[in-house]
């Protein structure tokens, strides 16, 4: 079902307030409105998917072992194995006593440096020694801190003195590390809200003129008075569009 509204209003000079008085002239506009029609019924329900497979049932309780089955007869006597190694050599018997001192002889050539031979406990604590005068007060203060080309070393500089230190840091920078794998694309997000109507757009040329139209008068509908009754209202609104739709104006 379709349906049809027709709104009409006068002459912007004509001084029109609720109603048109006889002085108006012609419609000015003529406003029309549709709606869509009703929805038609909702279709057939499709056929039902096929069945999903059952899960396995769980494993049933292990059974109940057998009696012990009765011992072997014992085996024959295995042939005697191969002799062993010989054990390791047995303790040395005690040093001899020293013999007397021989003629120094002289002095050889100086041998190769031996390896240093392992460190030796260390020795017990010393008695503290007297305390020492009060030195001057130090003080370390960190100083400019740069970035350095990657690749290069890091420097720490001593701008100060030995007793007020100021360190200077040159730090490099790193090197670029290598582009990480594409991650999962995440969900779609809400749709936005409608932006801005922008500018109306340059009134394009004006296009050629067309055929020269031939016009049929309509019908002349008489004026209603300064003071109509609505059925007088519908009257003349329904002798207007009859001479519309006689004049080509309006479908029929």
């Amino acid at each position: 079902m379709i349906k049809l509204s027709i709104f009409f209003s006068c002459n912007s000079d004509c001084g029109c307030n609720n109603s048109c008085n006889s002085s108006c002239g012609n419609v000015r506009r003529i406003y029309v409105n549709t709606l869509t029609g009703i929805t038609g019924p909702t279709g057939p329900t499709g056929a039902t998917g096929p069945a999903g497979t059952g899960a396995t049932g769980a494993t049933g309780a292990t059974g109940v072992a057998g009696p012990t089955g009765p011992t072997g007869v014992t085996g024959v006597t295995g042939p005697t194995g191969v002799t062993g190694p010989t054990g390791p050599t047995g303790i040395a018997g005690l040093t001899g006593a020293t013999g007397p001192t021989g003629v120094t002889g002289p002095t050889g050539p100086k041998g190769v440096t031996g390896p240093t031979g392992v460190t030796g406990p260390t020795g017990a604590t010393g008695e503290p020694g007297p305390t020492g005068e009060d030195g001057e007060s130090a003080s370390i203060v960190v100083g400019t801190t740069d970035t350095g080309d990657a690749g290069t070393a890091a420097i720490v500089t001593n701008s100060g003195t030995a007793q007020n230190a100021v360190f200077d840091f040159v730090i490099p920078r790193g090197d670029t590390g290598a582009t990480g794998a594409t991650g999962v694309a995440g969900p779609t997000g809400p749709t936005g809200p409608t932006g801005v109507t922008g500018p109306t757009g340059a009134t394009g040329a004006t296009g050629p003129t067309g055929p020269e139209a031939t016009i049929t008068p309509a019908a002349a509908v008489p004026d209603v008075e300064s003071t109509p009754t609505p059925d007088e209202v519908g009257t003349t609104l329904n002798q207007l569009l009859a001479s519309l739709r006689a004049a080509g104006f309006l479908a029929t």
